[in-house]
């Protein structure tokens, strides 16, 4: 019995330290969190003095990842995190806390070993050296992921249509990163005294938008207002915008006319990436950034047709 009480351990002792990323003692995206907290989630069940879990292999494996997926369905429920954090943090827990189980069976397999109990202080990793991230200058780098689609409309008739997008509901897309949870974009309202225009999206995720550049029938840029947007419905964004870990710099629509009937509609992203696990931070920004880019396009050439028949 005492073997699968290491099970229990882990997911309490995951959860507490998601709960100190929540109280903002240490970050989520950082090597404290993604890293060091996994590889001790895979030492729990070594513990306890148990032959029979170091003589099994499938146990040493299954046990961090049994605790790793009762600690994210716990945070989803709970909404401290929703299913694309599920993905994102459940793919390097898996993977880290898996083979640090393996590596210390490895270690105490012949010995029949458990780990001294005058080891537990090293549970407190994660804390202090998240404690010391946080100092810590982060690596910052920017990016622009850009798209293109072909409309068969002139440049007026798309141009009115991107201040005031028109309800996509019936056009949105789905995709694998919607699937994990990412809002589609629904529609958009502008007004012009105030300069603001509200983009509205699934689970009533809005984002604030001023337009700072605007050439007609040429270019528009967006600047996202983020301490006036809405994004308490999504975990994911409110953890990755509002810490900063992505800072989008501006949104740009560009047109050009292909001919009489046909325009070519380009969407750019500028934004920078502030992490100190940098390319894991950067795979998935481009990710769901791509794929946003990509879904909205397509139903804006959706709608934007529909309405010329």
């Amino acid at each position: 019995m005492k073997q699968y009480l290491g099970i229990i351990l882990s997911v309490i002792y995951a959860l507490a330290i998601r709960l100190l990323g929540e109280m903002d003692v240490i970050e989520i995206n950082s090597i404290s969190f993604l890293i060091i907290t996994p590889i001790l989630i895979g030492f729990v069940p070594f513990f306890f003095k148990q032959t029979e879990f170091l003589r099994s292999t499938y146990k040493v494996i299954g046990f961090p990842i049994i605790s790793v997926l009762l600690f994210l369905m716990i945070a989803v429920i709970s909404r401290l995190e929703d299913l694309a954090c599920f993905i994102i943090i459940g793919f390097p827990y898996v993977l880290i806390s898996a083979a640090a189980s393996l590596i210390l069976r490895s270690i105490f397999e012949d010995k029949n070993k458990s780990i001294h109990k005058n080891a537990l202080p090293i549970y407190l990793l994660p804390i202090l050296f998240g404690m010391m991230e946080k100092q810590l200058p982060k690596q910052e780098t920017e990016l622009t992921i850009s798209n293109e689609i072909s409309i068969h409309s002139n440049p007026q008739t798309i141009w009115n249509n991107l201040l005031n997008v028109p309800d996509l509901k019936n056009e949105r897309k789905s995709s694998f990163i919607h699937l994990l949870g990412i809002p589609r974009p629904i529609k958009s309202s502008y007004d012009a005294k105030t300069n603001i225009r509200l983009g509205y999206f699934e689970n009533d995720i809005v984002l604030n938008e001023s337009v700072v550049e605007s050439i007609p029938l040429q270019k528009m840029i967006f600047k996202i207002n983020l301490n006036n947007s809405n994004l308490k419905n999504s975990p994911t964004l409110e953890h990755v915008l509002k810490n900063k870990n992505i800072e989008f710099k501006h949104i740009t629509y560009q047109l050009s006319a292909i001919n009489e009937k046909r325009t070519k509609l380009k969407l750019s992203t500028t934004f920078t990436v502030h992490t100190n696990i940098s390319f894991y931070g950067k795979f998935w920004s481009k990710l769901i950034i791509e794929d946003f880019e990509t879904n909205l396009l397509q139903s804006l050439k959706s709608t934007i047709e529909q309405k010329n028949l």
